[in-house]
């Protein structure tokens, strides 16, 4: 558990410094791919419905979303926890895009729901 904290403060210390790195070169992007949690993802390319409730476990507590499309993640440079409840869902996520970092900063998340789109309040210091 200490490793996880421990990957999960630096990760996010990471996109930190990166994200004020990657403003300078952003531009705007739309993904649309499955959401997952970096952690799993990372370590074992874990995805799809039988890793969801794992990925809501993790996004919950503070651990990286990211966005995959054609099996390559795109780092969520935001608060994961309002994306909890979509977890291993199809996204469509609109933002700055850094493609050096491979970060996007997302200004809109929507979730594919029964074929239709709802966007997700997103809830951190940049979207209140």
């Amino acid at each position: 558990m200490r490793k996880l904290i421990a990957f999960a403060a630096l990760f996010v210390t990471v996109g930190v410094v990166t994200t004020v790195w990657a403003q300078a070169k952003a531009e705007d992007k739309t993904l649309e791919g499955e959401l997952v949690d970096m952690w799993c993802f990372s370590k074992g390319g874990a995805k799809g419905d039988g890793h969801a409730a794992c990925g809501e476990k993790c996004a919950k507590t503070g651990i990286p979303t990211g966005v995959v499309v054609d099996g390559k993640a795109t780092t969520l440079i935001t608060n994961p926890e309002p994306l909890a409840a979509s977890m291993g869902r199809t996204v469509r996520v609109t933002g700055k895009m850094n493609a050096d970092t491979n970060v996007i900063l997302p200004s809109k998340v929507e979730v594919k729901k029964d074929d239709k789109w709802e966007e997700v309040k997103l809830k951190d210091q940049h979207h209140k």
